[in-house]
């Protein structure tokens, strides 16, 4: 199975200065180039344009997958899209592997991204080959070392260790369920009992209660596991617009 590629450029008709880029056009330009362009270079490239996923001026959760686990994303800038810049963004932001090409005869490159690494070419045959044979470095270079920084963003989040918000929660949910797994197995009752209530057999739940009360050590990890999976260990309930808590009232006997 060779690596995946997901290529972004504007898959619907576009106009520039006064020019208007048919959707022919950019699938030809596609097809006929970039595409065959990365096949010479890596024959085994299992590569799909957006177009394939979305319809022209729309960001779908299938586009956003593409682009935080496709090995390989070629963005074509030679036309500054709104979508192909979000979409670059987005790609440099979660993970390395990006190349960036552009139409030598289109307009000039935006300053904020004009300090990247792009690969221009010619929108002919001669051009073709030449970008096949550009192509081919970064394909070696991605091999050999795939998870090295390509952008601003990853470098600096490499250097800072920095690690993304949601990543961090499930590290401190499986931790947590980890050591509370190991604190049960050190108790053989709690562990039996409830062994015995995961496969349905009636379980005084007092009984666990007693055992855990028994057993601090175990009761602290099960309270931490439940912590750190959003369960709240008073009854309450987190409202979640306000992120405030609103206590149950007790209904008067």
């Amino acid at each position: 199975m060779g690596m995946t590629c997901f290529v972004i450029m504007p898959i619907g008709e576009m106009i520039y200065d006064g020019i208007t880029i048919t959707e022919a056009e950019f699938k030809s330009h596609y097809e006929d180039l970039i595409k065959e362009a990365l096949l010479s270079a890596e024959p085994t490239l299992e590569i799909i344009r957006a177009d394939k996923v979305a319809i022209p001026g729309t960001i779908t959760s299938d586009i956003i997958t593409r682009l935080m686990h496709s090995d390989l994303v070629v963005a074509d800038i030679t036309y500054p899209n709104p979508n192909v810049f979000y979409e670059l963004g987005f790609r440099h932001a979660t993970k390395p592997g990006t190349l960036i090409v552009r139409d030598k005869s289109g307009p000039r490159i935006p300053f904020d991204i004009s300090q990247l690494r792009c690969i221009e070419y010619e929108n002919s045959a001669t051009g073709l080959k030449k970008l096949s044979e550009q192509l081919k470095p970064f394909l070696e270079h991605y091999k050999r070392d795939s998870s090295r920084p390509d952008s601003q963003f990853l470098e600096l989040a490499k250097i800072t260790k920095y690690q993304y918000p949601y990543s961090q929660i499930e590290q401190v949910q499986e931790d947590a369920e980890i050591d509370m797994i190991l604190s049960v197995m050190q108790s053989p009752k709690i562990f039996e009992l409830m062994m015995r209530q995961s496969q349905g057999e009636p379980v005084d739940q007092r009984e666990i209660l007693m055992e855990f009360a028994n057993n601090p050590d175990a009761a602290k990890s099960l309270l931490m596991a439940m912590k750190a999976g959003g369960k709240n260990l008073l009854g309450d309930e987190e409202s979640s617009s306000t992120g405030k808590k609103t206590t149950r009232k007790r209904r008067k006997r």
